[in-house]
């Protein structure tokens, strides 16, 4: 009951599970300490934090939870997050806010579905404000990386803290512990299956809708830019037009590129569970070329994170990357440039065919 009245009484569940979190950790020892033990796999923290939630930096950041040493000092700062992304602050202004000098963490807790996403963002992030992570370890639901020699960037699922804290709760015999961790699990597991959290007023303004045709008019703008410098053909060998489709929860125009042929689409599937990007390049169609063929053309991109996905329905998806706070035609500029690295990837490695596009329904 806990988690359906969180999601309908709150325009943001994540403020409700930070402060459900943080009364655990204030009102149990054993899992406080558990807690500590946790972040402890990877990080050197004072014993005995203090937790406080929404503690404002001087430069505006606001970390849901913080963690408050003796000497008073914020050596654990931690960010809840359900649906939202990352703030203009996360991770850099985070990351720069932590102690210098001593052992510091800051803690992403997700859900189990957006951790992989989630975490390939905050290292992108954190290498492109000049703090590169290094030592990168873990492959399951407990992230971390070094920054620096002292300080540790991690991201964790809420199932798996939260299974942890239960454990100890139980052994600790904490019966108001466990009673309450058991309610913030019931949240965390009503948002981690994607709950429908109920429309807001700003959800209907008109903005949601005006910033999707405007990433139509992107793939628009940069299917006609590749087309008119000659990277891309609007027709297939048989000499058919290339058309624009659209299917379920994906609307994208086809091109060739070298010979093959390519979907430029907008994708809510692939945006909200592989990377923070809502354009997509789809290469290949019904398994022409293979997949394997695609994939060692394209090789370099594979050693990007998260970059490119082979999909079981015989094609390779590319996520088109777009850069922020700059004006449309440094967007497009930069759509133009990567799929015309791909295209030169394509003519180098693949031989050019008829590939029509056929079935829309495969494209995911």
């Amino acid at each position: 009951m806990f988690g359906f009245l969180a999601t309908r009484l709150s325009v943001h569940p994540e403020n409700v599970a930070t402060e459900g979190l943080a009364y655990v950790l204030q009102t149990s020892i054993p899992v406080a300490r558990a807690f500590e033990d946790y972040l402890g796999r990877c990080a050197h923290l004072p014993a005995g934090l203090h937790y406080v939630t929404q503690a404002t930096g001087e430069d505006g950041a606001i970390p849901d939870l913080a963690g408050i040493a003796g000497d008073g000092s914020a050596p654990l700062l931690v960010e809840a997050k359900f649906l939202a992304g990352l703030t203009d602050h996360q991770p850099v202004s985070y990351l720069q806010r932590l102690p210098a000098d001593q052992p510091a963490m800051l803690l992403f807790i997700v859900p189990s579905a957006r951790l992989e996403l989630l975490w390939t963002e905050v290292l992108a992030r954190s290498a492109a404000g000049g703090l590169s992570p290094t030592a990168e370890q873990g492959n399951g639901e407990y992230r971390h990386a070094l920054v620096g020699a002292q300080h540790v960037l991690a991201v964790t699922s809420w199932r798996a803290l939260l299974m942890t804290l239960v454990d100890a709760a139980i052994a600790a015999n904490d019966p108001p512990a466990r009673s309450n961790l058991d309610q913030l699990r019931g949240l965390c597991e009503r948002m981690d299956s994607q709950a429908f959290v109920p429309l807001t007023v700003p959800d209907l303004s008109g903005s949601v809708a005006v910033r999707l045709l405007q990433y139509i008019d992107l793939i628009d703008r940069t299917v006609k830019r590749l087309a008119n410098s000659g990277v891309a053909s609007m027709r297939a060998s048989d000499g058919s037009a290339l058309r624009s489709k659209a299917a379920d929860g994906w609307w994208g125009r086809y091109l060739a590129l070298a010979g093959v042929t390519c979907l430029l689409r907008l994708s809510a599937q692939s945006w909200a569970t592989d990377r923070a990007t809502p354009i997509w390049l789809q290469i290949g169609y019904r398994g022409k070329p293979s997949a394997s063929v695609i994939l060692h053309a394209i090789g370099p991109l594979q050693a990007q994170r998260n970059r490119v996905f082979a999909r079981d329905e015989g094609f390779v998806d590319v996520a088109i990357d777009l850069p922020v706070h700059v004006e449309t035609d440094a967007v497009v500029d930069s759509m133009v440039q990567q799929i015309s690295l791909v295209a030169s990837y394509l003519q180098s490695a693949v031989q050019p065919r008829s590939l029509l596009p056929g079935d829309a329904r495969q494209a995911v």
